[in-house]
């Protein structure tokens, strides 16, 4: 399931590249463009940012279909953060941490999926068409400790915390009491020490990863599907508790360790820089797919 959310609070974000082509070789398992960020640290000053924005369905024009309902569903986009760093011994340590939190409901229309159809229906099936929303909700934490240990060693420690809900699979054919509820968390731990020579430099990165998209039905139930006849069985509107196929487990937790050797300054027929390196990673993959409830059922309505 797609996302509204980021990966990183847009506060901790110092500058970003994208990479097309000519990758390093620390840049592994790389078929397309690849984007890299580097996150902010603190410094020998404290220094703090705050930002926020708002807007609500006051602030908006209705859609056709609220016009058409007389009424207008509740809508709003909320962002708001803050990010401060400073150090901890000046010039030796540093520390920076910053917040963001998203709370958007996005205005959906459910609607029949033939036209005309609607009167076809049951009562409570037509009352699900019309207007609806989405909600989506985001909280990212990042934290970073950076040390200069000596004049060529650095060592830096972070960790990254996102957390998300999301209401899914709701709109066109399909009502809200056929939503899907998304959660998305992802915990990231880095630990990185940076150690340079008059002619190499040498950077060892450990990590641990813990990242789980798990989607289920917000209810318990039978799910109906109505389809219409004289149109090859094309759907006109699915309501009720989702399938279980909607209900998921995936994701991957593990460590890694990674090591690059940068050779500088080599004279062997011109200048010449050379990398090695090695990566190794322990990470268990999970995969459910689907659950033991919500059985579907569908119905076949004519205008006989």
């Amino acid at each position: 399931f797609s996302s509204q959310g980021n990966p990183f609070p847009q506060l901790a974000i110092g500058e970003y590249k994208v990479i097309t082509s000519n990758y390093k070789a620390e840049y592994d398992q790389i078929s397309g463009a690849a984007v890299t960020a580097e996150t902010k640290s603190g410094t020998n000053e404290f220094h703090g940012e705050v930002f926020g924005t708002y807007t609500d369905d006051k602030w908006r024009k209705e859609t056709p279909a609220e016009e058409h309902a007389g009424k207008q569903t509740p809508s709003q986009e909320k962002q708001y953060g803050f990010a401060i760093g400073g150090p901890i011994i000046q010039d030796k340590m540093h520390f920076f941490f910053s917040y963001e939190a998203k709370r958007f409901t996005t205005p959906v229309t459910v609607v029949e999926g033939v036209s005309g159809t609607a009167p076809l229906l049951p009562p409570d099936a037509q009352a699900q068409l019309g207007p609806a929303g989405k909600d989506f909700k985001e909280d990212l934490y990042f934290a970073k400790i950076d040390w200069e240990l000596t004049d060529r060693d650095r060592i830096e420690a972070s960790a990254k915390i996102r957390r998300e809900n999301q209401t899914d699979n709701v709109g066109g054919t399909i009502a809200a009491s056929a939503g899907i509820d998304t959660k998305n968390d992802d915990d990231r731990i880095d630990v990185r020490w940076q150690h340079s020579s008059d002619n190499w430099f040498n950077e060892l990165l450990l990590t641990h990863e813990k990242s789980f998209n798990d989607p289920s039905a917000f209810a318990l139930g039978n799910g109906l599907a109505y389809s219409y006849g004289p149109k090859q069985d094309a759907t006109i509107l699915t309501t009720g508790p989702a399938s279980p196929l909607a209900t998921q487990h995936k994701g991957q937790e593990g460590p890694s360790i990674a090591d690059n050797l940068t050779f500088n300054n080599l004279s062997w027929g011109g200048d010449h820089v050379v990398k090695v390196g090695f990566k190794y990673k322990d990470v268990k993959l999970t995969a459910a797919d689907a659950a033991l409830n919500n059985p579907q059922f569908t119905y076949n309505v004519t205008d006989d």
